[in-house]
This record gives structure tokens, C-alpha cells and sequence, in this order.
């Protein structure tokens, strides 16, 4: 598969997003990683959830559903789907 290295989360969404118009056979995700020394998770990707599905799946592994960050990450990409489906609305007003 492809991989695009990005410096916000924003770009990746972005770059999700088109690639979920663009590639019906494949399957997009927005991966991460954590440095953290003391951990056996670090510098492991992880997908980041984007339903409330995956969060499920995120739950099995305690130490990134518990992170701040991983969660703020996540209430990011939350507000990123909100603003994405007002604009669709918008654009189907018109």
C-alpha cells in the first residue's frame, strides 16, 4: 500500500479523505506513534480511530486508549468529521 508521512493531523484527514474519494478498494487509515522509552508501545504504529468502532478497538490496548494525547487526537479528528458534514450540507443547499 501507500504511505504519506504528515506533519498535522488535519493534512492526514485531508489526505484520508482523499483517498476514501479516490480508491474504493482500499482501505485508508491514519496511523500513529508514541515515543515513550518506558513503554513497550513505543515508536509502534497504531491505526487511530475514526468510528466509534475502531474505538472499540483501541480498547484493547489500555495504554494508548488511556494516553492524552491518543485522546485528544482523537477528539480532533471528531470535531475535523462535524466540520466535514456541515460542509456537506452546505454544499447540498446550494
Amino acid at each position: 500500500g501507500e504511505y504519506t508521512k504528515c506533519r498535522t493531523l488535519e493534512e492526514a484527514y485531508k489526505k484520508y479523505q482523499k483517498y476514501c474519494r479516490t480508491s474504493a478498494n482500499m482501505c485508508p487509515a491514519i496511523e500513529f506513534s508514541i515515543h515513550d522509552p518506558e513503554s513497550i508501545y513505543s515508536d509502534m504504529e497504531y491505526p487511530l480511530p475514526l468510528s466509534s468502532k475502531d474505538r472499540g478497538d483501541l480498547e484493547f490496548v489500555p495504554y494508548y486508549n488511556e494516553h492524552p494525547l491518543v485522546n485528544e487526537a482523537i477528539r480532533q479528528v471528531e470535531q475535523l468529521q462535524k466540520q466535514q458534514e456541515k460542509k456537506k450540507h452546505r454544499d447540498v443547499a446550494r
